[in-house]
């Protein structure tokens, strides 16, 4: 009898609603178990709401959107097994599917639009009825989640394993990301397209064995190439020199790079990318794509980068990446631990500005030594703190959102300054207008639930200053960073909440409220002390303070006489405070002794962010050079734009990240109102609510969607219009 042949392989496309219609999967035993987590959710979903919403109009029927472009989500292999049908692989991508079709039935079942498709996800979700109330995926240990899920009921992770919690989280993750992708209006349709248009490869691998067999071939063989590697292999392809030492000094790059963190690599390239090369492009072209896929950006505009040279592209890798990596990593390092002679990079990550190092690579020239790039590092971390302190004073956010303004401004200046003293130069050039924020430090007020942060930061630098000018150890980290054990350092109010303690004053509760606040009313004590003196009165307290920091104890009248008098007087007559400084005084007026401490610590902060405390050179004439983003000194708004002429009102515009887009209208009075709900004047305030994020350049983000014009390029068009007339 002859032997029977095994069949080949088959593998047929599919769509979602096939996929899941009467069928119910279990889970291979060489499967690991569910790993994903919130950003390969968050990429799925939005994956499919941008080919989903690439296409959507609110005119469409049913019937159209059943004709609408496909989206492909990879493939799948089965393998049947005593009469049921198994996963060999594809299991993260089925069951996050099967979390999806969930969640939309969570959505839609109750709207009046929604009874058939919620119907029929509940059949799908379900899966083979012949095995009884399994679900379209079996994992024993997922049912009472999936059970839950679907019923809409509370289940509790206490106890449960790690990979329930994953899909217990995931399914939080996928309900998320549908509210922010998908509109209200589109949800029913989005979910016809899904279950219709989507589609992935099934591959029959007929039996466990051959199933076992392909999902190692699948998974453990081959490569998977990351963005670094496509980039490394775009870059050194083709070189000239000997292949196997370029390889063996990208590999030292990397190694040496990815030991600081192991997001280094890919973020050192962006940087280099996005500050020496990135202006030779259209900028609505730019960022976006240097940001996912390096390697693709360099190629597509490889003519206008290289030119005609031959192979320059490695010139990238040998002239700029490998000899410049050793001091990436040490500015790295700065950002992470505190170093002297870089402080204020430091500073400049522990404020949320992770990237503070495209103006200083735009500043680096190819033969600069090692030495000279901290140097030039140091003058642009000192100026980007002063941009967070001045902003800060003012009370204007200092976001990375601002800050890459504030960047794409200097960039061109800053590329152009080749030598120290030239930076130096244009920075302080830059600086001259934000000097004078600091008339407003006496009235910066402190807020609990906004400007803590700042307040605690202005206070901290204010601190540290006055230590080190006293010829004192300065540890500002202390003052910002929570002790092992301990209790952070809290700002402390002079004078109690108690109203009654100023009733000879003749001051409102409102009035006692305000003047605690500013911050001539405060300095900072370690939490625990702090917390010890409750409602003490500043008399009794005052003595105290002497244990801690020079700010504070400056209120003391023993240390206008006591130990360590010498070294305070010095401190005094250095910069001709005598009469500036004064022990605490009973007799003092509350708001009189605020409005002292505040002038005081106006120039203490003058002092302490100098042009010459940070190496800034001013103009000789104090002559403020307007931002690009200004027009005769004023800031161009939306408002300007609608004005001119350049947009109309109810304008639709479009933002595209990662392959998602997002939506937004630009309304007749200057706002955008976006997907969610919100009105903003600012681009940028706009681009974070949609993106959900803690930064984000509106003006590059947000597009015109009839024109295709992002809302800078229509900037720099209504500056040229108002400079045209100016000149006429």
């Amino acid at each position: 009898m002859a032997a029977r042949t095994t069949p080949l392989v088959s593998a047929t496309g599919i769509s979602v609603e096939k996929v899941f219609s009467g069928k119910s999967y279990g889970v291979g035993y060489f499967q690991r178990s569910y790993a994903w987590e919130r950003p390969q959710v968050e990429r799925l979903v939005q994956d499919l709401s941008a080919k989903f919403n690439a296409q959507w109009d609110p005119s469409h029927t049913e019937a159209k959107v059943r004709n609408y472009e496909p989206y492909f989500l990879g493939s799948v292999i089965t393998y049947q097994e005593d009469g049921q049908r198994y996963l060999a692989d594809g299991q993260q991508r089925m069951i996050t599917l099967l979390l999806l079709l969930i969640g939309l039935h969570r959505l839609t079942e109750h709207r009046e639009d929604g009874p058939d498709l919620n119907a029929e996800l509940r059949t799908l979700i379900r899966g083979d009825t012949s095995m009884g109330r399994s679900f379209a995926v079996r994992v024993e240990d997922y049912e009472r989640c999936f059970e839950s899920l679907l019923n809409n009921q509370r289940f509790s992770v206490d106890g449960v394993s790690a990979d329930v919690r994953r899909v217990w989280e995931a399914s939080n993750e996928v309900l998320k990301a549908c509210r922010d992708a998908i509109q209200e209006d589109a949800l029913i349709y989005f979910g016809v397209w899904l279950l219709r248009r989507v589609s992935l490869v099934e591959i029959d691998a007929g039996g466990p064995e051959r199933g076992q067999e392909l999902y190692v071939l699948m998974n453990d063989r081959g490569v998977r190439l990351t963005a670094l590697d496509l980039l490394k292999d775009y870059l050194l392809a083709g070189a000239p020199d000997d292949s196997g030492k370029l390889d063996r000094q990208w590999q030292g790059m990397v190694r040496a790079l990815t030991a600081v963190d192991k997001n280094a690599p890919l973020d050192y390239v962006r940087t280099v990318l996005r500050s020496q090369y990135a202006h030779l492009v259209p900028v609505d072209e730019s960022v976006r794509s240097i940001e996912d896929a390096p390697h693709e950006w360099l190629y597509r505009h490889r003519a206008i980068l290289l030119g005609s040279r031959r192979a320059s592209h490695t010139e990238l890798f040998t002239q700029w990446l490998e000899p410049r990596y050793d001091s990436y990593t040490n500015l790295l390092r700065a950002a992470t631990t505190l170093d002297e002679h870089l402080s204020t990079v430091w500073f400049n990550e522990y404020n949320g500005l992770s990237r503070q190092f495209d103006l200083v690579i735009a500043a680096v020239r190819i033969d600069d030594s090692p030495p000279t790039v901290l140097r030039k590092a140091r003058l642009v971390a000192n100026y980007i703190d002063l941009f967070v302190v001045t902003q800060g004073v003012m009370g204007r956010p200092y976001t990375q959102a601002e800050l890459d303004e504030e960047v794409r401004d200097l960039m061109p200046a800053v590329r152009e300054s080749h030598t120290i003293d030239g930076l130096s130069d244009v920075l302080g050039r830059a600086a001259v207008g934000k000097y004078a924020a600091f008339s407003s430090v006496a009235e910066l007020q402190y807020k609990e639930g906004s400007n803590r942060s700042f307040v605690a930061y202005f206070l901290a630098r204010l601190t540290g200053w006055m230590h080190r000018e006293i010829g004192h150890d300065v540890d500002v980290q202390k003052y910002l960073e929570r002790p092992d054990e301990g209790r952070p350092y809290e700002i402390e109010h002079l004078f109690t909440k108690r109203t009654d303690a100023y009733a000879a004053e003749g001051l409102s509760k409102n009035e006692i409220r305000q003047l605690r606040g500013k911050v001539g009313g405060l300095v900072l004590l370690p939490g625990s002390e702090n917390a010890s003196f409750g409602g003490d009165l500043l008399d009794n307290k005052i003595e105290t303070y002497k244990l801690y920091n020079w700010l504070a104890a400056s209120l003391a009248p023993s240390v206008y006489t006591g130990h360590g008098k010498v070294a305070f007087n010095k401190f005094l007559n250095k910069y001709g405070w005598k009469d500036r400084f004064h022990p605490y005084d009973p007799q003092v007026r509350l708001a009189d002794l605020i409005r002292e401490r505040g002038a005081l610590y106006r120039e203490m902060a003058e002092q302490a962010w100098s042009a010459a405390e940070l190496g800034l050179k001013l103009p000789s004439v104090a002559d403020p050079v307007p931002s690009p983003r200004q027009v005769g000194g004023k800031r161009v708004k939306l408002a300007d734009l609608l004005r001119a002429g350049l947009v109309m009102p109810d304008e639709r515009l479009t933002g595209e990240r990662r392959r998602r887009q997002y939506r937004g209208t630009l309304l007749g009075d200057g706002r955008i109102r976006t997907e969610t709900g919100g009105c903003f004047e600012s681009p940028n305030h706009a681009a974070i609510d949609v993106r959900n994020v803690k930064s984000e350049n509106g003006w590059t983000f947000w597009q015109v969607t009839e024109s295709g014009e992002t809302l800078d390029a229509l900037r720099s068009r209504y500056r040229a219009l108002q400079e045209g007339q100016r000149a006429g």
